[in-house]
Formats: C-alpha cells, sequence, structure tokens
C-alpha cells in the first residue's frame, strides 16, 4: 500500500499548471502526462472551492457518467510480445545492461497482470471510492429527501466494479440511500454504442492520411532500439523496430495504473517520449473529436448518451425525491460525449498535430476514471439550474448565462437536443 500511495500521489500533480505550461513542460515535469488513455486519474486541487450556488439553491439530481477505473492492459500479448523478444535476445547473449533491467521489470509486470488483463486494479477502486465520497461532501443536502441511485454499467468486470466501489461508498456515507443496480446489454444502446454512422468517418482518408505522416515523422526508434540490443543480425531478423518502441511505451504508460513501484520512462529521451505522447495526442483528436480531419462529425457517435441524460433528467427533475444517476463505460464513450458539449478544450479546431500538441492535450480530458457530472439545483418557484463538472472541475459551456458555471436547464436541454437533431441526420 505504500509504493500505491507514492504512485497516487505522483499522478495526482495539479492540472491547473500543467494546462497553462507547454506540453513539453507539462511531460518534462511528470513524464505520467505522457500515458494518453492510460493516465491516472488526478483528483481536483482541494484548495480550489467549487462557485457556490446562487442564493436559495439546493442540489436535487446528480447525473453521470464515468469510465471504468485504472485497469491492467486489455490484451495479454501486449505485455508477452515484449517479454518474448526481451528473454530471446537475452539468450542469445545479445541483451544490453538496460534491455536486461528492463526485461525483469517487464517480467514483473506480466507476472502481476497475468490472467487479469483488462480487469480493475486496486488503483482504479480506490479512483472510484475518491470520486463518490467528494460527490457526497461537496454536495451533502443532495443525500436527503429519500434519495435514490440508479446506476448502470457496461456488462464488463472492470465497469461493474467501478461502480460498485462507488456504490458502496456512497451507501457507508449514506446508510438511507436506496440504489439500483444492473450492468445489461440493454443499457449498452447508450453507454457504449458502436453503430452509429459518424464512426466512419473516424476513417475518413484525410484522417488516415494526416495520421500515418504525422506517425512517421513521431517514431524514430533507432537509438532506443540500440540501447537494447547489441547485435545488428539480430535486430534485423527478430525486431520491428517501430512496434517495439511502441510496444514499450504501452507497458510504460501502464504501470502508473498497476500501484507498483517501477518507471519505465527512463529507457526513453525526453524527445522520444513527447513525440510517442503527441502521436497518441494527435490520433485520439483524429477518431473521437469534432475536427476538420473527419468533417467535424466523429463525435456524434455519442448523440444516444447525450439524448439519455436529457430524458433520464427529464424523469427525475419530475420527481419529488432527490436522485443520482450514475453511469459507467469506456473512455471512448465519455471523449465524444464532451466533444459534444464543447466542454474544456475540446472545441479546438486544427489538422496539425504540433499545433493540436499545444491546444488540445488528451491528459487534460480522458484519464481512467475520467467523469462528466450534471449537478442540478432547484430554487422553489424559480427555473431548475444546471452546473457540468469534468474531472470534478467546474466548466463552461457555449451558452448565454449571467450565473457561470450555473445555467438554466432549459437552455442546456435545448442546446443539447439541438445536437442531438444534428446527428440523428448525419
Amino acid at each position: 500500500m505504500k509504493h500505491l500511495a507514492i504512485l497516487l500521489t505522483l499522478a495526482f500533480l495539479p492540472l491547473s499548471s500543467q494546462g497553462r505550461s507547454s506540453a513539453r513542460k507539462a511531460l518534462s515535469e511528470n513524464p505520467r502526462l505522457a500515458a494518453s488513455n492510460m493516465l491516472c486519474y488526478q483528483e481536483p486541487d482541494s484548495s480550489v472551492a467549487y462557485t457556490a450556488a446562487p442564493e436559495g439553491y439546493l442540489p436535487v439530481y446528480l447525473s453521470m457518467y464515468a469510465r471504468h477505473g485504472s485497469r491492467h492492459l486489455t490484451i495479454r500479448s501486449q505485455y508477452s510480445d515484449m517479454q518474448d523478444i526481451l528473454h530471446k535476445a537475452y539468450q542469445n547473449v545479445c541483451l544490453t545492461t538496460l534491455g536486461k533491467r528492463t526485461m525483469v521489470m517487464v517480467d514483473s509486470l506480466e507476472n502481476l497482470a497475468h490472467g487479469r488483463t483488462g480487469e480493475l486494479t486496486d488503483v482504479g477502486a480506490l479512483q472510484h471510492q475518491g470520486i463518490a465520497r467528494r460527490i457526497y461532501e461537496h454536495f451533502p443536502t443532495l443525500f436527503t429527501n429519500n434519495v435514490l441511485a440508479d446506476a448502470r454499467s457496461t456488462p464488463i468486470q472492470r465497469t461493474i466494479l467501478s461502480m460498485l466501489n462507488q456504490c458502496m461508498t456512497l451507501k457507508a456515507y449514506c446508510p438511507q440511500l436506496v440504489i439500483r443496480s444492473n450492468a445489461s446489454q440493454t443499457d449498452v444502446a447508450y453507454l457504449d454504442y458502436q453503430d452509429h454512422k459518424a464512426f466512419t468517418y473516424r476513417k475518413s482518408p484525410q484522417g488516415q492520411k494526416a495520421f500515418k505522416e504525422y506517425s512517421a515523422r513521431m517514431i524514430k526508434p533507432e537509438r532506443f532500439i540500440k540501447s537494447f540490443f547489441s547485435d545488428e543480425e539480430f535486430i534485423k531478423k527478430n525486431v520491428n523496430k517501430k512496434e517495439f518502441m511502441l510496444g514499450m511505451f504501452t507497458l510504460a504508460n501502464v504501470v502508473q495504473n498497476e500501484g507498483i513501484d517501477l518507471d519505465f520512462y527512463d529507457i526513453f529521451t525526453e524527445e522520444e517520449l513527447f513525440n510517442l505522447w503527441k502521436r497518441e495526442n494527435f490520433k485520439w483528436y483524429i477518431d473521437y473529436t469534432l475536427n476538420p480531419l473527419t468533417d467535424f462529425k466523429a463525435a456524434y457517435t455519442q448523440i444516444h448518451l447525450l439524448h439519455n441524460f436529457v430524458t433520464t433528467a427529464d424523469t427525475c427533475l419530475a420527481s419529488s425525491r432527490n436522485h443520482l444517476t450514475l453511469r459507467f463505460g469506456h473512455e471512448v464513450d465519455a471523449l465524444p460525449f464532451m466533444c459534444l458539449l464543447r466542454l474544456s478544450d475540446t472545441d479546438y479546431s486544427g489538422t496539425d498535430g504540433d499545433d493540436i500538441a499545444e491546444n488540445w492535450r488528451n491528459y487534460l480530458l480522458y484519464p481512467m476514471a475520467c467523469n462528466i457530472q450534471f449537478v442540478f439545483f432547484r430554487k422553489t418557484g424559480s427555473p431548475d439550474l444546471v452546473k457540468i463538472l469534468l474531472n470534478e472541475r467546474e466548466q463552461k459551456l457555449p451558452i448565454p448565462s449571467d450565473m457561470a458555471p450555473y445555467y438554466k436547464w432549459a437552455d442546456v436541454r435545448a442546446y443539447m437536443l439541438d445536437i442531438w437533431e444534428k446527428g440523428r441526420k448525419l
């Protein structure tokens, strides 16, 4: 647990300063930010207080979509392929000192994850326990009035366990909380929808070409490969240089989610690490945002999730009791959803990977356990208000409001339904 605490502390460096400095500086100070979708969740700065609700308004409903917490890699070969090459080089007496040290670390990492591919780690469980605790601490009056929680998860172990950890924590703080939960294939239609026409735009020739060209510029494996293997003939016969570098980058990124005191990042130079992150950042930008390389359509995959937020809110707000709607899914759904809403800097529009790296940074958006929370507030005789949190940080919407980050729900509802209608017409 000591090692786990240390790693969590390192991962939770404040985001505020990271967002304002250059991306290169941010990664230099905290290499773990290079992990993209494998980044550990970064708790909000406890010294930054939420904006107080307008006078007389109290929270009555919270609606959330959360990604599962930290996990092991989802494919065993992501561990074993690197193991096989390193062990073969060791048997052929062409593994460098760095290679031998790394081989031992890869073995340790694979042993930890063996038989557990894709499963939630202890780090991931703690992330969702922490999110639940802070929901209760920030909105204690929500947990009154015979409060009911409806929790839904995709039918995958890591999302189910993420849901369980949140629900158990909330129940511990609020014993009277009534919880209904499910992990049904039926709910996948909005929790993890994968068949929308918008998915075809992710494979646009323009976007694929741009990524291929940028990827070729960012992957420079020659120095990296020579730091592991001392025999050129072995390299020619056994090592795909680019794939080996990318495979080791994947292992370096997942370590922070495992709860062990290992660090792979020193096998890369600062320039190599920065370039590999920029490549990943560009790929996620192309595939999931509203960007010109995919005709501003790729994010519309999640209009069903967006519509569910509206219809569920309509139902819960019509009730006389307080409610929580807790949804658990994946980053491939959370990211397009926040892009549809234009949260944070997700609406940045560009085509150059370097420019995108300075203006659209994935480490600010969809780490493990990333979450979007809609918190609804009510005052008798006044319009219902809503505040949106991205990873527990207040957001501003492209909607007029003299109370921002609080908005009239009627305005936000109309805004969301307009997005939904546009998506339906694709």
